[in-house]
């Protein structure tokens, strides 16, 4: 912090994303809060102020380019004043997007200095001599921006870009029947690379968050990124086990990474798998250890906080019948989780605080999205408690009858959409009827 001469006042300036934020100060090595201001007990930090960053009006300029470094030189043009010889150079920084087909986005922000300021720019590769590149607008010159917006740049066309300096939102999607389809199908992978073009060159560039919400297990998550062709968008954060694990990614390729351990430790507090093993161990005996009629797909040796069964369709009224007798007498509160169609059901047998949508709150709540900026999209009915949510919700038009018949039967709102588009397809036609796309 900069201290003024005169008052003797500690003050700072910081540029920083839309949200509200923690902090405190420290004098002298020891932590120390303002008496004048107001103070809130957090539940990770202790005690902090808390603020907020809002939106600025600003010129921020989205460059798609091969360059591994990128300057932005710019000048301000006010109004009655003639334009100034000197550029201001500005390096241009990495958005949270991956690489796409046209290279890596770059952005450049500009906060304005006075009412009615505009810019003229032009863009290096920061080099000089033989090795200096620029890009200027065709014929020579300067880009122009006549007022506070933003823009993306891209072989060598200005266009508007409203969504680049809009609130970020978060996008939660089921992956297989959801964002892709049969992945042994030819097309399996369209409309999935069609999602990933218009996530990572739009979304992404606004700092907006994609999560994938899956049965599948991380292993097979991984597997399947290997094995698409690179033709599904990598997402920021990953919930498997029917909302049993979350995964922070590590680098970009989404090939590593890491379990939330605070959540672990949360579902840790609810769960004892010995009395959930029991409880499966019965079931199985009471039907003879036929497969045919109740398998035990996972005992928690996979995943520790759940059980998952394999049964057939028509003893499912007497397996969540004596599985909620069961655990009831244990006094364990668990979710129980039927999905599947023709002859089988998968049944999954997780802690209370578990489940598709309590993951989805807990990894909302962790990045600050508010409810309204936070769109679920699935296709099955072990969809349906996330798309229930207090937040929008997709059906893709391919949606499974047991979803379709939810739906049919909930009150008719816009709430939760039906999709005619199927598949990834379906999730964009659904962020255009909520308004977010």
């Amino acid at each position: 912090m900069v201290k003024e001469p005169d008052s003797g006042v500690f003050t700072c300036q910081a540029h920083l994303p839309p949200g509200q934020y923690s902090y405190y100060y420290v004098v002298d090595d020891e932590v120390v809060l303002n008496p004048d201001e107001q103070y809130e007990v957090d539940a990770d930090r202790g005690a902090v102020h808390k603020d907020w960053s809002y939106q600025a009006d600003a010129f921020r300029v989205f460059y798609c380019t091969g360059w591994e470094d990128t300057v932005m030189h710019y000048r301000r043009l006010q109004p009655g004043h003639t334009p100034p010889e000197h550029f201001h150079a500005l390096p241009m920084s990495v958005p949270s997007s991956r690489d796409v087909e046209a290279g890596t986005w770059k952005l450049g922000t500009v906060v304005p200095s006075a009412e009615g300021e505009a810019i003229e720019f032009y863009l290096s590769n920061g080099k000089t001599g033989d090795q200096q590149r620029e890009d200027r607008p065709s014929g020579g010159g300067l880009y122009r921006l006549p007022s506070p917006s933003s823009f993306k740049l891209s072989f060598g066309k200005l266009r508007p870009f409203p969504r680049g300096g809009d609130e970020r939102i978060m996008v939660v999607s089921d992956l297989d029947g959801t964002m892709f389809g049969d992945v042994n199908a030819p097309d399996a992978f369209d409309s999935s690379a069609r999602f990933q073009a218009y996530w990572e060159s739009n979304q992404a560039l606004a700092g907006s968050l994609l999560v994938y919400n899956t049965g599948r297990s991380l292993g097979q998550f991984t597997g399947l990124l290997k094995n698409c062709g690179g033709r599904v968008a990598v997402p920021d954060v990953l919930i498997t086990a029917v909302g049993t694990k979350v995964w922070k990614r590590k680098g970009s390729d989404g090939l590593t990474w890491v379990e939330d351990a605070e959540w672990a430790a949360l579902l840790d507090k609810c769960w004892d798998l010995s009395i959930a093993r029991s409880v499966a161990s019965k079931l199985r005996k009471h039907y003879n250890n036929d497969e045919g009629m109740l398998k035990v797909a996972d005992d928690g040796s996979e995943h520790q906080h759940r059980i998952a069964l394999i049964i057939d369709k028509s003893i499912q009224g007497h397996v969540t019948n004596a599985m909620a007798e069961a655990f009831s007498q244990a006094d364990m509160e668990v979710r129980i989780i039927i999905s599947g169609a023709g002859s089988h059901r998968y049944v999954d047998v997780v802690p209370i605080a578990a489940g598709k949508e309590q993951a989805l709150q807990y990894v909302r709540s962790r990045h600050g999205i508010p409810q309204h900026l936070c769109v679920a999209a699935g296709d099955s009915g072990n969809d349906i408690l996330m798309l229930d949510g207090d937040h929008p919700g997709i059906v893709v038009g391919n949606a499974q009858g047991e979803l379709l018949h939810w739906l049919v039967s909930r009150a008719q709102d816009d709430k939760v959409l039906l999709a005619d588009s199927y598949f990834a397809d379906g999730i964009m036609e659904g962020l255009m009827r909520h308004g977010l796309y």
